[in-house]
């Protein structure tokens, strides 16, 4: 850390510490944020850091007057200064749902995030959100060829091959195009959950958030790039969920679960996109360890479902079978 900056972020919080106080990292995430833990005898705060020229704001504390009126567990903003991207707010803790999880823990913690999910879709509001559409949607999946295939793995796809893919994903788009809409968290998995005692979990990184697929966020959940478990365990937290939201929705549970794989397949390809950007381009090389799993997720996928045999066969010719078979 540099010391100018713990310095002007000492003397920016100081009205709201009747002692003195200490900053030191929190963390930091898979964009130019970064958050820092301001602690006295008396308490502790949070200061996000946000490079107004990379991260701006305005869609941060927009989503977080939405999910405030909806009762969801989010941080409290006590200060802001647009102009340096600087947001003081309330500290929901050190225990991610990631550090907590396990075979003893996953079932009353899920459930708490499916009800919060549910809640969230229900009442927080959408108006003015922007949509997640075809556009922003396929330039995802895009993401998959142009920095894993070629920038990692330096498969250089054919002109043939790269129409080919991009009309898988089109064809993927066209499927999740049937699903219903919903506030969509974005990235709603076991990094993003804070373990609270009250109101659990407490839920962050949520600025991103969109009207998109109902399936979306519960698949971010259930099929976790950072942690994997077994395919009894996710579709059973999954049928827990369709269970809540089937009285609203005129769907059987096998076209549900349809829609969560295909959507997950979806933000799986963009993930492993990201994930080998944030190395080549970010040098934030920990990412690369969570290839694989994600990986997974997507040719279990791709072989559960015939109608996706093209992507599959695609994915055979240029070898990722023997890579991560």
């Amino acid at each position: 850390m540099k010391e100018n900056l713990i310095s002007e972020l000492t003397d920016w919080v100081k009205p709201f510490f009747s002692s003195n106080c200490s900053i030191t990292s929190a963390s930091s995430d898979a964009s130019f944020r970064s958050y820092y833990r301001v602690s006295s005898p008396d308490s502790t705060k949070i200061i996000m850091v946000a490079p107004p020229e990379h991260e701006p704001i305005e869609s941060f504390l927009d989503i977080t007057q939405r999910l405030f009126k909806a009762n969801i567990n989010i941080p409290k903003i006590y200060k802001v200064d647009k102009s340096q991207g600087l947001i003081l707010m309330s500290d929901l803790g050190k225990d991610k749902y990631l550090d907590i999880l396990n075979k003893e823990t996953l079932y009353c913690l899920y459930t708490d995030a499916i009800d919060c999910l549910y809640k969230m879709q229900n009442n927080a509001d959408k108006i003015g959100l922007k949509e997640f559409d075809k556009l922003e949607q396929i330039n995802e999946m895009k993401l998959f060829d142009e920095w894993f295939l070629n920038k990692h793995l330096k498969i250089n796809l054919s002109r043939e091959k790269q129409e080919q893919l991009h009309q898988c994903y089109s064809h993927i788009y066209s499927i999740i195009l049937k699903i219903p809409k919903t506030f969509v968290h974005r990235d709603f998995h076991s990094r993003n959950l804070m373990v609270t005692s009250k109101n659990n979990p407490g839920v962050l990184d949520y600025q991103d958030a969109v009207i998109g697929p109902l399936t979306y966020d519960i698949v971010s959940l259930l099929k976790d790039c950072y942690i994997t478990w077994e395919d009894e365990t996710i579709y059973s937290m999954a049928s827990s969920y369709f269970a809540k939201i089937e009285k609203d929705h005129n769907i059987v549970y096998e076209e549900f679960e349809y829609w969560f794989d295909i959507t997950g397949l979806q933000r799986h390809l963009k993930a492993i996109g990201i994930f080998s950007r944030l190395n080549y381009r970010d040098n934030k090389s920990s990412y690369l360890d969570d290839i694989p799993r994600t990986y997974k997720y997507i040719d279990n996928t791709l072989s559960k479902y015939s109608e996706l045999r093209e992507i599959k066969r695609i994915f055979i010719e240029i070898g990722l079978d023997k890579i991560y078979g």
